[in-house]
């Protein structure tokens, strides 16, 4: 019923931002009014968490939708057998992590200069700080990758596909019933929301095709979100990392932009090409390593 799921996700998407936003500014108003009785920068640290809480919480509305407004098994969103397969996840991990490290070190190589600030604190203070940033990201973020996969790889392909037609014979009823539909759908909408929001970053703006569609295909082709988790997951923890490192901790806000599974550096030719040397690396070692494994790509009760 994409109808109703879109319109119920909608509703409680709105609740969801306006709760977020209400945390953040009481957050705000405590730490610059000298409420707050912890250290300075205490305040910085709990608007890292709640902006990085905002997109976790799509888990719990993402499930609401799957499990009562769409009436089915919460792990039909997860594979293609029902459940997430942890083995191939934990494999994934392993790929992603490998490859993640590569791009870091070529984007650290390969870039003139990188656009960093001083950071603002120094000694004990800044490093209490950066451990605590560094912990709040590693604790959220896997859960923030995972809700970002959900709902772009998972729910919304699932609600593109849902409205392939059996019948008919035309070269449309064709298409809509091929998987493209709901790849170019689950990997480019993002993208399409961050280019309407910052028009003039087109190199971002095209990284985040190619590695939507990449993932997107990935999802389709493993049958399940474990691929797109995992590669999400590791850009993202270092792209926030060394946002903390670089003393630009207020640039990270929700997450959704920094943390969108870009390599570091996504917003330049050299990025774009980063960007496309992983992916399509990770599809090769993903795809080779699920067909050597045997992963179904078709639900049990498809491949009778």
């Amino acid at each position: 019923m994409p109808p109703l799921t879109v319109l119920v996700f909608t509703v409680l998407l709105g609740f969801l931002w306006l709760g977020v936003e209400l945390s953040v500014t009481l957050v705000a108003i405590m730490g610059g009014s000298g409420i707050s009785t912890g250290p300075a920068r205490i305040g910085e640290v709990a608007s890292l968490a709640f902006g990085l809480s905002a997109t976790a919480l799509l888990i719990p509305i993402v499930l609401f939708l799957v499990r009562v407004v769409q009436w089915r098994r919460i792990g039909s969103l997860l594979s293609v057998e029902g459940r997430l397969r942890w083995g191939w996840l934990a494999r994934c991990l392993l790929l992603a992590s490998v490859l993640g490290a590569l791009c870091l070190v070529l984007d650290r190589t390969l870039s003139a200069s990188v656009a960093a600030e001083p950071s603002t604190t120094s000694g004990l203070e800044g490093t209490e700080f950066f451990v605590a940033a560094t912990a709040v990201i590693m604790c959220i973020v896997p859960f923030q990758a995972a809700a970002e996969e959900m709902t772009l790889r998972g729910l919304t392909m699932q609600l593109v596909g849902s409205l392939g037609n059996d019948s008919g014979t035309g070269v449309f009823h064709r298409f809509a019933r091929s998987p493209w539909p709901a790849i170019l759908t689950g990997g480019t909408l993002f993208a399409a929301v961050y280019l309407a929001l910052h028009p003039d970053d087109l190199w971002t703006f095209v990284s985040l095709v190619v590695l939507g569609v990449g993932l997107a295909w990935s999802t389709w082709r493993t049958g399940g979100l474990e691929a797109a988790i995992c590669l999400h997951l590791v850009n993202s923890l270092a792209q926030y990392t060394l946002y903390v490192h670089e003393g630009r901790i207020s640039e990270i806000g929700t997450g959704a932009v920094v943390g969108a599974g870009l390599p570091t550096g996504a917003e330049s030719p050299l990025g774009l090409g980063l960007t496309t040397l992983q992916v399509v690396l990770y599809i090769g070692l993903v795809t080779s390593a699920a067909r050597r494994r045997g992963m179904l790509r078709l639900s049990p009760w498809m491949s009778r």
